[in-house]
């Protein structure tokens, strides 16, 4: 099986978090979409603020050491779209990093603050397993046609309110280009120990799962 971790963008194989033989009776069928805009590139570079935090107008951020480099005039986004919580880089960064050195923060910043920079033009992709969720209120509100153009819901990543929760069965290569999704059925069986991010899910989350799906745990390479 493949490694949903580390293998190239999976669309034929059953990545490895599938215990089930994949087959039609364990994909949804239908054209499923995803919402691109609300999921981060499996790719981007994750921004942790440290435990000092920063003040408001401050120039210099702690982070957690940082897993890759940074350009300068990076915007790093610790809230909403439209949120001031964020910070623009004055200066490039080198991986491993401890520090940022940034124009005047507009809103303080606080531990674990977690930004994520896809780099402009970047494609953003979303790997097989990521976990996607809307609630019976999205679900039943989406409108069947746009415009004369068929349209349907756009999953987006699960949320402790969602009501429906499914596993995606394979990358999406860029979701911004094509956010097509194929969904796992509920029933299926699944290795939890090798589903991406499991160990950051809500517990509401992971109690939804295990509920939906037939969970067990799969073997390691020691």
């Amino acid at each position: 099986m493949l490694n949903p971790t580390t293998a190239p963008y999976q669309q034929n194989g059953a990545p490895s978090f599938i215990a089930d033989l994949l087959t039609r009776e364990h994909v949804l069928a239908g054209g499923a979409k995803i919402n691109a805009a609300a999921f981060n590139s499996a790719d981007a570079v994750v921004v942790v603020v440290g435990a000092a935090g920063a003040a408001a107008n401050a120039s210099t951020v702690p982070v957690d050491a940082l897993p890759a480099a940074l350009p300068d005039g990076a915007v790093l986004r610790f809230g909403a779209a439209n949120s001031k919580k964020f910070a623009v880089l004055n200066g490039a960064v080198l991986a491993g990093a401890a520090s940022l050195t940034t124009q005047p923060i507009p809103t303080a910043l606080v531990d674990n603050d977690t930004a994520y920079y896809d780099a402009p033009g970047a494609a953003k992709r979303i790997v097989a397993g990521t976990l996607v969720g809307c609630t019976f209120a999205e679900l039943e509100a989406a409108p069947v046609v746009t415009s004369g153009v068929p349209a349907g819901l756009l999953w987006g990543p699960a949320a402790d309110a969602d009501d429906i929760v499914y596993f995606s069965v394979y990358d999406i290569e860029d979701a911004q280009v094509k956010n097509d999704v194929d969904l796992l059925r509920h029933g299926t069986a699944i290795f939890v120990n090798h589903i991406p991010n499991w160990a950051t899910l809500s517990a509401t989350l992971k109690g939804k799962v295990r509920a939906a799906y037939e969970v067990a745990v799969g073997a390691t390479e020691v």
